[in-house]
């Protein structure tokens, strides 16, 4: 499954070309929104926003969705998808699972700060394929602002990006950050299990 305007900013950020795949991404946004939010006729662009004021650009590669308000109280269970795997990450928030309909390959959860800590590392579905967690996106919430920080899995080891503390880019164990000065707002998990010899 391919989505032609994530596949051109991804062409775009391969070429260096970041201002355009910039702007790809936000006329994309306002062209799923059905209005112009990110681009007026101002000189000014707004780029900011919440996780999930990004996610929509995520919906033609998105083959089965969780969302927390409304499915906790009424899941589809007749929804293999949900039952064998989706259902496994529902307490972290709003699911989205991205690939092959049987064999989801990357699993975005819309977290929005809807628990304490951090989540696990690894979450096994009913299938006994593993998904490892990649990434977090993370608030660090002070009186005068709410500044967005990247926590990844790099190289055997995790890296903190641009929490306002140098290098910009450190090397840092998740036992060793502070849990209550970060919220956790979306965390990304790959499956790992062909990567480990497990198939469907």
């Amino acid at each position: 499954m391919q989505d032609s305007t994530i596949n051109a900013v991804m062409i775009l950020l391969d070429s260096g070309k970041y201002v355009e795949a910039k702007a790809l991404w936000l006329i994309n946004l306002d062209l799923r929104a059905g209005c112009k939010k990110h681009f007026t006729n101002s000189d000014y662009i707004d780029i900011r926003g919440y996780v999930k004021d990004h996610l929509p650009n995520f919906l033609d590669l998105t083959y089965a969705k969780y969302d927390y308000e409304r499915d906790r109280r009424s899941p589809n269970p007749e929804d293999q998808v949900y039952r064998m795997t989706v259902s496994k990450f529902e307490a972290l928030g709003e699911v989205r699972a991205l690939g092959p309909r049987g064999n989801p390959q990357l699993i975005l959860v819309d977290v929005d700060a809807r628990i304490n800590g951090f989540p696990a590392l690894i979450i096994t579905d009913d299938y006994g394929r593993e998904f490892k967690l990649q990434f977090l996106l993370l608030g660090m919430i002070t009186a005068d602002s709410n500044h967005m920080v990247l926590y990844t899995s790099l190289n055997e080891g995790w890296w903190l990006y641009d929490d306002m503390k140098n290098p910009l880019f450190r090397a840092i164990e998740m036992e060793d950050i502070q849990p209550q000065d970060y919220v956790v707002y979306l965390a990304a998990y790959v499956n790992v299990s062909t990567k480990n010899g497990k198939q469907d």
